[in-house]
């Protein structure tokens, strides 16, 4: 797994930062939230989701909450939020081993946002995994089963976000490792195709962020990290590597 908090020590130390240009909203999402509660119409759907993922997966699996965090769950939404949408999940009730835990079922949330395209109030939902004791600091997280804030949403304090953001590279990542799979199990098609999704993606995190709220955003960080990683640089090897052996015809095919 690649270490983002080290990364992101390294990127400070090379930049003085201007944290005033953050941009704080007045109020959260309009569209989403009333005095600070969820509207319950999204509230149930979102749930809904989180429930036919898991279903998908194993319909005993036991969910011990659904949350919302991120951008729109705080005041520095914009319109290119996405929804983060993470299930709760005891990763012991799995397997003993955490990292193959992790790895499986990033795997199959990678899969399942792969086929599906959900909008809430021109919003994706992106729908990732967590375990129940894995530390999750962010500027705002609301739990959907409780109906309720865990982390109540706070208004910038003057710092960057490091760890939010060293989460949203680490997801990112996560689903990118998956191309890599792909490709090493010669399903070039789909290596390729999932690389084209990802590069978009990417494209759409620094841009979503740069724009909205500028270069010291979540979002623009969280792609600094990518690229300082060298990842994006292995995911363009990777798309081209695809193509090319999609391409190809070997000779000794019939």
């Amino acid at each position: 797994m690649t270490n983002f908090n080290k990364i992101f020590k390294n990127y400070l130390e090379e930049r003085e930062f201007n944290t005033s240009r953050l941009l704080m909203k007045d109020s959260l999402h309009p569209d989403f939230w009333t005095n600070e509660q969820l509207d319950p119409k999204i509230m149930l759907k979102l749930v809904e989701i989180a429930e036919d993922l898991v279903d998908s997966i194993d319909e005993t699996m036991r969910i011990h909450d659904i949350i919302i965090t991120g951008s729109i769950a705080s005041y520095n939404w914009h319109d290119l939020s996405d929804i983060d949408l993470d299930v709760l999940l005891d990763f012991d009730d799995i397997d003993s081993n955490y990292d193959l835990v992790k790895q499986y079922l990033d795997s199959k949330r990678s899969i399942w946002n792969d086929k599906h395209e959900i909008m809430i109030k021109d919003h994706e939902v992106e729908v990732y995994f967590q375990d129940i004791d894995e530390d999750h600091t962010a500027a705002g997280i609301y739990s959907l089963l409780k109906g309720e804030w865990v982390v109540p949403p706070s208004r910038y304090s003057g710092e960057i976000d490091q760890k939010t953001a060293a989460m949203k590279a680490e997801k990112i990542h996560a689903d990118i490792d998956r191309v890599f799979r792909l490709q090493k199990d010669k399903k070039f098609k789909q290596a390729y195709n999932k690389a084209i999704k990802m590069k978009q993606k990417v494209k759409k995190l620094r841009s979503s962020g740069y724009e909205k709220e500028g270069v010291y955003s979540v979002e623009n960080l969280a792609f600094k990290l990518l690229r300082n990683s060298g990842i994006l640089d292995k995911l363009s090897a990777v798309k081209i590597n695809s193509y090319d052996k999609m391409m190809s015809i070997d000779e000794n095919s019939p």
